[in-house]
């Protein structure tokens, strides 16, 4: 996975015309422009690449989630011989719901914490399959959480070309739109097709 530093010079070389870091307030603006082309990915919809597990122990129906938990991937299951799956349901169709019913929803905020509810539950193995918070970039030697750090690349130019009110800025758009269609598409790959990714033809929105 290419670092923020590689990404930065690559947006360079086509916003710039060289292969080379920026400085001063503009290094700060494009990598808040990273930033926000890595957050942009995780609200497009749930990529296999935020994608994590977390398996607990408990004794109780209520289970504090992960600090960086944003949103479950797919349902949680339960062990019990095998895996039970609770389906997740939206807090207030539990009164449409029988007390037996397996089920699961979750409730909270980043702020105070998440936790997941599961009806039904007596206790055991869980394993909560979740969509995580990004992390970003802290630093010019953090790597790319994306598989695809093109994306990162184009969604810099868009948003430096918007700001500069060049009216090339659609494609720039189009083009990263079309880079995390293709990761997105990923998700529907079978095990033995991960890692599968089809080509995408990389283009400079400036020529």
């Amino acid at each position: 996975m290419d670092t923020l530093e590689e990404i930065l010079k690559s947006a360079s070389s086509i916003l710039d015309l060289s292969y080379s870091l920026p400085t001063g307030d503009e290094l700060t603006t494009r990598t808040n422009f990273a930033n926000q082309a890595i957050k942009d990915a995780c609200d497009f919809g749930k990529l296999p690449d935020f994608k994590k597990e977390y398996v607990i122990y408990a004794t109780g129906a209520t289970i504090p989630l992960p600090a960086d938990f944003r949103e479950l991937h797919e349902n949680p299951r339960v062990w019990d011989t095998a895996w039970i799956e609770y389906p997740e349901i939206e807090a207030e169709e539990k009164y449409e719901k029988d007390s037996a019913d397996k089920y699961s929803y979750v409730l909270g905020n980043p702020q105070d914490g998440k936790y997941l509810y599961l009806n039904n539950f007596d206790g055991g193995t869980v394993s909560i399959i979740y969509q995580k918070y990004p992390d970003g970039f802290a630093t010019l030697t953090d790597k790319c959480e994306l598989s695809s750090s093109s994306y990162v690349v184009q969604r810099i130019v868009y948003y430096v070309l918007y700001s500069r009110g060049d009216d090339k800025f659609p494609l720039a758009k189009a083009e990263s739109e079309k880079i995390l269609a293709n990761m997105m598409s990923r998700k529907n790959l079978t095990a033995g097709g991960q890692g599968k990714v089809a080509g995408v033809k990389f283009n400079n929105p400036l020529k």
